[in-house]
């Protein structure tokens, strides 16, 4: 599989109306793979916007993946991203394999969860330190590499 060079992981949309603006921007400079986030939001505001984004997105030739489970084949999306906290809790993947599958994770340990959950590819964070992450310690660019050489996981 051929993967863009950039993963672009959205904020939780607050503002519809500026989110999308904002995504058709960076749609409009490239992107082409990225990510709907959507903490704390009710599943059906979720879906909502996300419909919407899966639509601008597709009109760029874009591949979305979103935070649910549920919602990727409903909606039409192309995959789905699991985060930390949700990388923890399966043990075996949870999509046909013709879904794009990513993991997050802050260690070795968990993405060779997500390499043995068959996911298509891991977010291996945080490399500085991210207000997004205060309570983990950064693994720097060296971590990276030592982490990354360990896995065949994109």
């Amino acid at each position: 599989m051929s993967l863009p060079s950039h993963y672009l992981i959205t904020p939780t949309p607050e503002h519809p109306t500026e989110f999308l603006a904002a995504l058709e921007r960076s749609l409009d400079a490239g992107i082409r793979l990225l990510q709907v986030k959507g903490k704390g939001m009710e599943t059906e505001a979720y879906a909502t916007i996300a419909r919407e984004a899966i639509t601008l997105a597709h009109r760029y030739g874009a591949q979305v993946l979103l935070t649910q489970a549920e919602l990727v084949a409903r909606l039409g999306a192309d995959g789905l991203h699991l985060d930390s906290k949700a990388l923890k809790a399966v043990t075996q993947r949870p999509l046909a394999t013709d879904y794009l599958l990513a993991v997050s994770g802050h260690s070795l340990q968990a993405l060779r969860q997500g390499e043995a959950i068959g996911a298509d590819f891991g977010v291996l964070s945080p490399i500085r330190y991210t207000s997004a992450h205060p309570d983990i310690a950064p693994i720097g660019w060296e971590g990276l590499a030592e982490i990354t050489a360990q896995l065949t996981l994109p």
